[in-house]
């Protein structure tokens, strides 16, 4: 099984493939990420990690649709990224974009999947109220009621109570590639991605 840890930073997922634009510790491939095609061939990985790398680059939809291309047909793709109430979304200066819960029904869950020819199947999307550990218990007694909130009702959460919550750090998505059938070929379960349990913890 090949996984690609994508903008991999200083750590990377076991087992992953650590690409990123330095020479870091983790980092196995050194490739620019705003520049294509990426040094992988088409069709190869079984699982790509996108953690908190996506608003640090040009064009998120022309990165996708990079990923796409490397994916295989069922390979999972799981992005981590700032949710737009929170202080995480510009907070970092080099921050070009921050994200809702519906960004990544663009490649062919909505209407206007029109700008791109990538196609991901949107399998899970959770809003994480808080992205790290809180340093104080009060905070984290709070941290678990949103949580708590957001998990339940997501789409009245992010409406209505996210600026009342204080923000919403991240959005945890998992995406699964699909590709046209070629002869012969089975057509996947587009949600039965592989599972990774063990990750780097990594913050925005």
């Amino acid at each position: 099984m090949i996984r690609l840890d994508i903008g991999c930073g200083l750590r990377k997922h076991p087992g992953a493939i650590g690409v990123d634009v330095r020479a870091l510790p983790a980092v196995d491939v050194i490739c620019d990420l705003n520049r294509f095609p990426y040094p992988f061939a088409s069709d190869a990985a079984d699982e790509v990690f996108l953690h908190h790398i996506l608003e640090h680059l040009d064009d998120p939809v022309r990165t996708l649709a990079e990923i796409w291309r490397i994916a295989r047909d069922g390979a999972a793709v799981r992005i981590r990224v700032p949710h737009y109430t929170g202080r995480y979304a510009w907070k970092d200066p080099t921050h070009k974009h921050c994200f809702t819960s519906e960004s990544f029904a663009y490649f062919g869950e909505n209407a206007y999947s029109y700008y791109t020819p990538a196609r991901f199947a949107v399998c899970a999307v959770r809003l994480r109220y808080l992205a790290e550990k809180p340093w104080r218990s009060i905070y984290g007694v709070w941290g678990k009621f949103a949580q708590w909130l957001l998990d339940r009702h997501p789409t009245f959460g992010e409406r209505f109570l996210a600026y009342l919550l204080g923000g919403i750090d991240e959005i945890e998505v998992t995406l699964v590639a699909r590709k046209p059938l070629r002869a012969g070929q089975r057509e996947n379960c587009p949600c039965q991605a592989p599972t990774t349990l063990q990750t780097a913890s990594r913050t925005p």
